[in-house]
């Protein structure tokens, strides 16, 4: 048969055979395009227009201590500012996928007891020195469209700053919050109100620390890990001994963090400092529920001294939200996140269809589909490769038994039979190697995608949680046991018996947003096995 008979023989086999499955697969898709847009007409809920608030501050007695907080509220976030400790005491997300406390945990109205030492919400506080007590002055510095100041200043007088047994100092926070940002600025002045030389903290402790806790608690509840912050660089660590041997060096990190799957928290100090962590467990009085770890970090400034009515500022920024890649990307931070090359340039594919239709399940639909499409030629060259190979099968037998007694004489025959029918025995596994890197950061890209949390997609309330119904499990199974019948190679059916039971045991617990992919990709990868079956067996009739 010539190559042009060949090719059109292939062809035809593709379109003929393959062609009913693509047109079912593109009817699905068309299907879930459909009924993105008629529930994108369905009208929203006042609260999810949270891109209209302007930002606003108000400044009243929150909490009925007799001292005026301040409520901030940005397109982003909902903060109250305490009076009595000069910190958040209320730190709430908004947003698409999240509406919810930052701090307090959630996990307390899960039944979890969380001791109140460990409640830390950005508290930056003197060491060894409180101002709880007499509480702060909260006042708002400046608003514009784009920034609210606030400025906490510890209620302390001159009067009581002269008392031989104080310290003589006094604390002012001012607190910088932008209208489209997860990220704030705390600034700390340390004044000397007395008119002789103090010394702040001690070689053990430090001076100024801002410590949060008891970590990242929010759906799904996952494990957390640690962060090293140096200047444009990040270290993870899932060992608190070990990170606390690092962290105590001075100089080696200016900042600390805390992540888990979704969500960080970021302390990070303009100038280098010292920071620890603490771990602990927290337990609901429900038995069912699981103990979880939690994580208290601190960010502890040196020891320093302050001359007669001295003052000295120290800057810190606060990072505490969502790990989305741009609001990272603006503080120079996009290292916190798991995203890589690859995994960003996929990241960008499935925003830009998420732009064209709403819906994240259509979007990881259509990246499949195109990063399946860019991946067919590697895709075809392999199949091709191997068939070749199946090919020449009989002849390589053929040539091991005649030299079952010189193994080199067999090696160099094989490699001469190879060259005379154009046959590369790596054909087959080179395309797979350079798909691989590709389809691992496809893969990356959709389990860390926080966009993905709390998003529906057909029967599916949550794209970042199991698919409640099992279908997506055992579909993908069943297309696993159909591609396994199609396979022409008795041995790669026998090994592959148990896969199908295999794959659905893997994938029921996964997030749906995963098994959307896998699933669209199960079909997209049948359709290139026919048409590898067909390639096989037209090479074979050659």
């Amino acid at each position: 048969m010539t190559r042009t008979g060949l090719t059109r023989k292939m062809n035809f086999g593709f379109n003929f055979l393959t062609g009913r499955l693509f047109c079912s697969f593109l009817l699905l898709a068309l299907f879930c395009c459909h009924a993105t847009l008629l529930s994108a007409q369905i009208p929203q809920p006042a609260a999810s227009s949270q891109n209209a608030v302007l930002m606003t501050v108000k400044v009243e007695d929150v909490d009925g201590d007799g001292l005026k907080d301040a409520s901030i509220e940005t397109r982003l976030l909902r903060v109250i500012l305490s009076s009595r400790t000069g910190s958040p005491s209320v730190y709430y997300l908004k947003g698409s996928s999240f509406e919810e406390n930052l701090f307090p945990p959630v996990i307390q109205d899960l039944g979890y007891s969380v001791p109140a030492e460990n409640l830390r919400p950005f508290l930056s506080e003197l060491v060894n020195q409180s101002f709880n007590a007499s509480g702060y002055t909260v006042e708002v510095e400046e608003q514009t469209a784009e920034t609210i100041v606030v400025r906490a200043t510890a209620n302390v007088s001159l009067a009581e700053a002269n008392v031989a047994s104080g310290p003589g100092l006094s604390l002012t926070k001012r607190f910088t919050f932008r209208e489209n940002a997860y990220h704030f600025n705390v600034e700390h002045v340390v004044s000397n109100l007395r008119e002789q030389l103090v010394s702040v903290g001690n070689d053990e402790s430090g001076s100024l620390a801002m410590s949060f806790g008891p970590g990242v608690f929010l759906d799904p509840y996952g494990p957390m890990s640690l962060l090293g912050l140096k200047p444009g660089a990040v270290e993870t660590f899932s060992d608190v001994k070990d990170f606390n041997g690092k962290g105590a060096v001075a100089g080696a990190y200016n900042g600390i963090g805390v992540r888990d799957q979704y969500f960080c928290v970021l302390l990070e100090a303009d100038e280098s400092a010292r920071v620890a962590a603490t771990a602990y467990e927290i337990t609901s009085t429900d038995e069912r529920r699981k103990p979880h770890k939690g994580f208290s970090i601190s960010c502890v400034m040196p020891k320093f001294n302050l001359g007669a009515r001295e003052s000295r500022t120290f800057k810190y920024r606060v990072y505490a939200g969502p790990m989305i890649l741009d609001q990272l990307t603006s503080i120079n931070r996009g290292q916190v996140s798991e995203y890589g090359f690859l995994s960003t340039i996929l990241l960008r594919v499935l925003q830009f269809f998420y732009g064209l239709f709403p819906n994240y399940g259509l979007a990881i639909i259509l990246m499949t589909i195109l990063v399946r499409a860019v991946l067919y030629p590697l895709t075809l060259k392999q199949t091709k490769s191997m068939a070749q190979m199946q090919k020449m099968q009989p002849k390589v037998q053929d040539l091991k038994d005649r030299y079952k007694d010189n193994p080199q004489k067999f090696n160099e025959e094989v490699l001469k039979l190879y060259q005379k029918n154009n046959v590369n025995p790596l054909g087959g596994c080179l395309p797979l190697l350079l798909q691989l890197p590709i389809l691992i950061a496809l893969y990356n890209t959709i389990r860390i995608a926080v966009e993905l949390r709390k998003t529906p997609f057909l029967w599916i309330a949550d794209l970042s949680k199991g698919d409640p119904l099992l279908i997506l499990p055992i579909a993908i199974a069943l297309l696993m046991y159909y591609q396994q019948g199609k396979m022409t190679d008795p041995q790669q059916q026998q090994m592959m018996a148990f896969m199908p039971m295999f794959m659905f045991v893997i994938t029921w617990s996964l997030p749906a947003g995963l098994l959307v992919y896998w699933f669209a990709s199960s079909v997209l990868g049948l359709l290139q096995q026919l048409q590898a079956n067909r390639i096989a067996a037209a090479i074979k009739e050659e």
